[in-house]
């Protein structure tokens, strides 16, 4: 080959390498295009079918949370409704009809998500998830698995939303967990054959999946007791939406690799509705920047000139109409009003406490009965007594559990009550809600026995006098208690919830419906009884 030759072929080789170079040097310098985006998220948890507005108990209710919902969303590039469990059950409006009114309802609202509260699971498990259809949404519950399969309970375990503008895409993913600590606040049969597994582990593992599916934002859904200390333990997660604590809640914390995740959570029973605006960037490469999370919980003072949404009113309306049929049943008549008050039930006995735990001795013949405070909803007035009352009084669908307990473990398990019920009384004197224990709802309305106390005296030492019946208790002696299943499985209580069952019962509230087919005069004298009496009252 001639130099001549040789050197135009150096030339061409050249020019190629210098476009190639071009090309890479122009690609690096090519402008970054970076789009905004803006995410609405209303969240609710823990309704418990209160779905009717009630301006002294400041519940916003259904009709204007579909109104806020359907108007508070236009301006935002996306709109996610989630809930965070303990949803379909509770109420008459729902327990009447298994859960399906609420199922409406949801329905009407454009609920996208929500995670399985324990009392969600009250119709039984294949109910709830005929409810998630009727609802038109998806229970992402991922750690509920079925042993006989290994498979996910729920056949939806993530919910992934897109949003794109002018090419550039935003991603979110959405996971939902249940305490495993919650398995028992359910019938057994209700969730036979599940099994909840740790809610760290899924967690950790359902942040990958949706990692890997290219998600660049992440919200947790759980129904816990203690979203908090779930957070700490879990990476990747921007925002958990919590429930199951009756709280609100919003705080941030540090994972374990430094960055922040926010938790929050949003009271209960609809006095409180959860108003979160999340911003971010993402650039041409699907990078993200510049998470920012506004919270701006709506309470029933900021609602109140809102008016109600037409189509939730419509089906509200409809299904108060056929309920009321089955509300106005009578069961029976009350000679006297019967107290069922918040704070009264957790600082001393109350007459409908009484009769509550007097109608599982008459349904089950033990010789002690113990009823918590917290499955005490409501009270009962003087005169005729409803199917409504009954529910209202009753509404989680428990049933009776029977279990043998020596005269030991039964002292104990007042004394561990009588401390509890020192600190309400002292959480009362403050007016401070927050200033209650958690474990408020565990204090004991008790038949079959008569305890006096002084809680003057040191704890497990308060107990002066304890008779079962007419008899002085004996410490080997051995009774049968019966309570609720729910109370039956009380961790508050390690006697009760360590002791095997020896028996089950009827409902709940079919043992209260069958106290008051008695005698006025009966009712009136069991009730009226006194079972705790403190020395110093």
């Amino acid at each position: 080959m001639s130099k001549q030759k040789k050197f135009g072929r150096y030339i061409v080789i050249l020019i190629a390498a210098c476009f190639v170079i071009g090309l890479l040097f122009c690609g690096s310098n090519k402008p970054e295009h970076i789009e905004n985006f803006s995410v609405r998220i209303i969240h609710t948890n823990d309704i418990h079918a209160r779905v009717t507005e009630n301006k002294d108990s400041g519940i916003i209710g259904i009709e204007k949370l579909g109104s806020i919902i359907k108007k508070d969303t236009e301006q935002y590039d996306l709109n996610l409704v989630l809930d965070s469990g303990d949803l379909f059950h509770g109420q008459p409006i729902a327990t009447l009809v298994y859960g399906e009114s609420i199922a409406q309802l949801i329905k009407a609202c454009h609920y996208d998500a929500m995670t399985a509260g324990n009392h969600d699971w009250s119709y039984g498990k294949q109910d709830l998830v005929s409810l998630a259809q009727q609802s038109d949404l998806k229970i992402l519950t991922g750690n509920v698995i079925i042993n006989e399969t290994g498979e996910h309970f729920f056949e939806d375990e993530f919910l992934v939303k897109t949003i794109t503008k002018d090419n550039i895409t935003l991603k979110i993913g959405i996971f939902g967990v249940i305490d495993p600590l919650v398995y028992n606040g359910t019938t057994p049969e209700n969730v036979a054959g599940l099994t909840f597994t740790d809610s760290v582990s899924y967690s950790r593992e359902a942040v990958n999946h949706l990692k890997e599916q290219g998600c660049q934002v992440i919200i947790g859904l759980t129904h816990t007791n203690n979203p908090a200390e779930l957070a700490q333990q879990v990476n990747g997660v921007n925002l958990w939406l919590a429930g199951h604590e009756h709280t609100s809640l919003f705080k941030e914390v540090e994972t374990p690799n430094g960055d922040i995740s926010y938790v929050i959570e949003n009271n209960c029973y609809l006095k409180e509705i959860g108003m979160m605006n999340l911003t971010c960037k993402v650039d041409n490469h699907s990078r993200i920047d510049d998470i920012q999370l506004t919270f701006s919980p709506l309470h029933y003072d900021d609602i109140e000139e809102i008016e109600k949404d037409e189509q939730v009113s419509k089906v509200l309306t409809r299904i108060n109409n056929e309920v009321d049929v089955i509300l106005k049943d009578q069961v029976g008549i009350s000679p006297i009003e019967l107290n069922g008050i918040w704070e009264d039930l957790r600082i001393g006995e109350t007459n409908l406490g009484v009769a509550v735990a007097e109608s599982y001795l008459l349904a089950s013949g033990a010789d002690i009965a113990f009823e918590n405070a917290g499955g005490i909803r409501a009270s009962v007035n003087q005169g005729i007594v409803t199917f409504g009352e009954i529910l209202g009084v009753s509404p989680y669908g428990n049933y009776l559990v029977e279990k043998q307990l020596t005269g030991a473990e039964i002292k104990e398990t007042l004394e561990i009550s009588l401390e509890i019920q020192r600190l309400c009384i002292d959480a009362n004197k403050t007016g401070v809600y927050d200033a209650w224990p958690q474990t408020s709802g565990s204090v004991l309305q008790c038949a079959g026995l008569t305890a006096e106390y002084d809680l003057t005296r040191p704890v497990g030492d308060r107990i002066t006098s304890l008779k079962i019946g007419t008899a002085e208790f004996e410490e080997s002696k051995v009774y049968t208690v019966v309570t609720n299943n729910f109370n039956a499985w009380n961790h508050t209580y390690p006697a009760l919830s360590n002791a095997p069952e020896t028996g089950q019962y009827c409902a709940c509230e079919e043992a209260l419906i069958q106290f008051f087919k008695q005698s006025e005069e009966t009712i009136k004298d069991l009730s009226s009884a006194r079972h705790l009496i403190n020395l110093y009252e």
